[in-house]
Order: structure tokens, then C-alpha cells, then sequence
């Protein structure tokens, strides 16, 4: 009976989180981080999430904030947008579909790997200490709040990776396909039958005039 109830709990999620049109990017995300990572981490999850996601952003060096919201929709992390910045606090905001259902999926997504993401790529921005934390409010929205501290300048160590250029695929429109012009048949002239050597008649008209063996071997002596 436990196995029963088990599968049809299982089949159940299954069915939610393919429940999307970006199907195949939202069921692997969300197995992995939502499913998965929890069941091996428990309650190391948000600290680990927020420490690798810092390792992460140490691979891929943002230049600026307007690259850093484009990154995360490359990276289908969700939109993100500034909503508001003071001198050494900003507030942004996560939204998107990817967001919304893991929300609507998940009694406690974690948003932590963004938020680590968020403080490395600020402090390699701003050359100085950051921290962040994200934040679920009433179900509906993400918010993440970095701090940085302009009192506590850090070095870029030399070796650091060097800064990544976005890119924007290009699309490019598929010119409409012109019909074939209808292909008219060439007349061609009957090819002549090819001329035959004449065939020599045959020395002897039918099966019956032909020479006895004796009448060969006479012929041969003379």
C-alpha cells in the first residue's frame, strides 16, 4: 500500500513539473536543485547553494549589472531587475515562469545559488566586500539584497578569469521558398535503329541438304 501511495505521489510531481512549455530546461532545474540537492545537503542546502554559486560566478566574470540580468535569463536563472540602490545597498527582484512555478511547485525553492552568484559578481565589479540574501515573499515574489562594504576593498588576485563578453544569438529569417517552375518536356527526335551488317546466307537452306559426316571426310581427302 506504501508503494502505491509513493507512486502516485511521484507520478503526481512528475505531471507538475512537466507542466510547462519550457518542459525539458524546468524539469532538469528543478529536479536537480529542488529534488535532489535537498535530499543530499538537508539543511546545508542554502549554504552550500550560496557558496557554489559564488564559485560559479568566479568562471564567468560579469562586467556590469545589465550584464549580470542577461546572463541569468541566458542561464534560466529568471528576469532580473535593480529596483532600487542606495549608496551601498541594492535591491533587486526575480521574476519570470521559471520563478513562478518553482514557487507554485516547491514549499521552500531555494534561491541562494543566485544570491552567492550576485555577491561574487558584485565584488569583482566593485572591488569590495558584498553579501546577499534571497528572499520568498508571500509566495509571489523573490527579492535579493546585497550589501557591500566600502570600508573593505578586496584584490582581485591576478589570475582571475578574464571578464565575459554576452552574447545575443542572432536569428536569422528563412527566405521563403519559390516554387518550381514547371519543367517542359524536350521533344527528342526517335533515335534511328542502328544499321546491321548484312548476314551472310547460309551455305545450306535447311537441316536436310546439309553434307553427311562421310561426305565431309570424302571432301577433306581431295
Amino acid at each position: 500500500m506504501l508503494l502505491k501511495r509513493s507512486t502516485v505521489v511521484t507520478q503526481s510531481l512528475y505531471t507538475q513539473l512537466t507542466d510547462t512549455p519550457q518542459t525539458a530546461t524546468y524539469l532538469a532545474q528543478a529536479t536537480l536543485r529542488d529534488i535532489l540537492l535537498p535530499l543530499i545537503l538537508g539543511d546545508e542546502t542554502e549554504g552550500i547553494s550560496y557558496w557554489a554559486g559564488k564559485q560559479l560566478a568566479t568562471k564567468f566574470p560579469l562586467e556590469s549589472i545589465a550584464d549580470l540580468s542577461q546572463f541569468f535569463e541566458q542561464i534560466n536563472f529568471g528576469q532580473l531587475s535593480l529596483k532600487k540602490q542606495k549608496k551601498n545597498q541594492y535591491f533587486f527582484e526575480l521574476t519570470g515562469p521559471i520563478i513562478t512555478k518553482r514557487l507554485a511547485d516547491f514549499k521552500t525553492p531555494d534561491f541562494q545559488l543566485e544570491a552567492g552568484f550576485m555577491a561574487q559578481t558584485l565584488e569583482q565589479q566593485l572591488q569590495v566586500t558584498a553579501e546577499a540574501k534571497a528572499t520568498v515573499e508571500n509566495k509571489k515574489r523573490v527579492t535579493i539584497f546585497v550589501q557591500t562594504d566600502t570600508n573593505d576593498p578586496i584584490e582581485i588576485p591576478l589570475e582571475t578569469e578574464a571578464m565575459v563578453t554576452m552574447q545575443t544569438p542572432e536569428v536569422t529569417p528563412i527566405a521563403p521558398t519559390e516554387p518550381a517552375e514547371p519543367v517542359t518536356p524536350v521533344a527528342t527526335e526517335p533515335t534511328p535503329e542502328p544499321e546491321h551488317e548484312p548476314v551472310a546466307k547460309a551455305s545450306f537452306s535447311s537441316v536436310a541438304n546439309l553434307p553427311s559426316r562421310q561426305e565431309l571426310h570424302r571432301r577433306k581427302k581431295h
